[in-house]
């Protein structure tokens, strides 16, 4: 059996729908959780300030430059927020989607014949019991016997 040479991806956006699917679904799943949030607790910091408190306005003029700090605080981290979380979703789907091209790819080339080849993910990839599992198929399969050299 040939020994294959160890694989490094350095490309974090696959070709297909995949990854990006995966993308799409991590920043919905940031942007309208924190989206409500922020919407309900502005909702209720205003109900409570306008209706329930009864301020007066001199309160009300002094409340007003916290609520512009919070604004400022929430403009500025949330983007940042947004932009570590967004990197993390890239690298976790880089390494489910990384591995299914790589699968896809030695798939085809078996296919194709290549019955010596194994299925072998990096180190940090999510998919190794499905590579032992496909190779212990593989392992099965006859050597190169082509199917058309049937008498």
């Amino acid at each position: 059996m040939e020994t294959q040479k160890k694989y490094r991806r350095t490309q974090y956006f696959m070709k297909g729908p995949l990854q990006k699917r995966y993308l799409i679904h991590s920043v919905l799943m940031m942007t309208i959780p924190t989206a409500l949030v922020a919407l309900c607790l502005y909702i209720l910091i205003f109900y409570l300030v306008s209706e329930q408190l009864a301020v007066p306005q001199t309160i009300i003029n002094t409340l007003q430059p916290v609520l512009i700090k919070v604004n400022n605080i929430v403009g500025i981290g949330l983007p940042i927020i947004f932009v570590i979380l967004f990197g993390w979703a890239v690298i976790i789907s880089h390494r489910f989607a990384g591995p299914m091209y790589r699968l896809e790819r030695d798939l085809e080339k078996i296919g194709q014949g290549e019955h010596t080849l194994r299925i072998r993910f990096r180190k940090k990839d999510q998919l190794d019991d499905l590579a032992a599992k496909l190779n212990k198929v593989l392992e099965k399969l006859p050597s190169a016997t082509p199917l058309d050299d049937k008498p």
